[in-house]
Parts: C-alpha cells; structure tokens; sequence
C-alpha cells in the first residue's frame, strides 16, 4: 500500500509483462546486430530486432506504425542490405577478409 502510495506498482497484468518481454527481447536483437561480426546474421539480426519492435507498437496501441515499421524497417531494408551484400564477388569478399586479418595480425 505504501508502495501504491509513492507511485511505485508492482508489475500487474500478463499484459504488463508481455510488454516487457517484448522489449528486453528488442533491445536483445538489436544489439546482436550491432556487434556480431558475420553481416548476413547481423542483417538477420536486424529485422528481427524491428519485428519485436513492430510487436511492442501493436501492443502499446499503435498498429499503423507497427505495419509501417515491419514493411519498411523489417522487410525492405534488411532485403536491400543482403541484396546488396549478395552483389559482391564471392572473391572480394574472401579477399576483403583475408586483407582484414592480416592487418590484425601485423598491427599485434
């Protein structure tokens, strides 16, 4: 009661705590994608990061804007990114990967 009193509530409804599943689990995929190094899981990453995103929109109440964000932020941008990640020559890529790996090295 004293709690209710100085603003403070305990999580109440399995509403509340799908909302916060939601979240934690958005901010999980995001930060996936930010720091895993493979750019065809990071992009993976990223849509799914933007599809809990367009889950916790719905569920706050604003479903055109989580259309919005699962067509454009989920759908068409992470299919530009692998489309134009799939462009390069399978040699550029091994050769760019091999070049980053030996600076390492000579940088240590």
């Amino acid at each position: 009661m004293v709690l209710a009193r100085a603003g403070l509530t305990m999580i109440s409804t399995l509403y509340e705590v799908l909302q916060i599943v939601v979240l934690i689990l958005t901010v999980l995929f995001l930060v996936v994608a930010v720091e895993y190094r493979r750019l065809s899981f990071a992009i993976i990453a990223f849509a799914v990061g933007n599809l809990f995103l367009s889950m916790s929109f719905a569920v706050l109440g604003a479903p055109l804007v989580a259309v919005f964000n699962a067509t454009v932020f989920s759908g068409a941008i992470a299919i530009l990114f692998l489309s134009a990640m799939n462009l390069e020559s399978p040699e550029v890529q091994e050769k760019g990967m091999e070049e980053s790996s030996v600076e390492e090295v000579q940088d240590q």
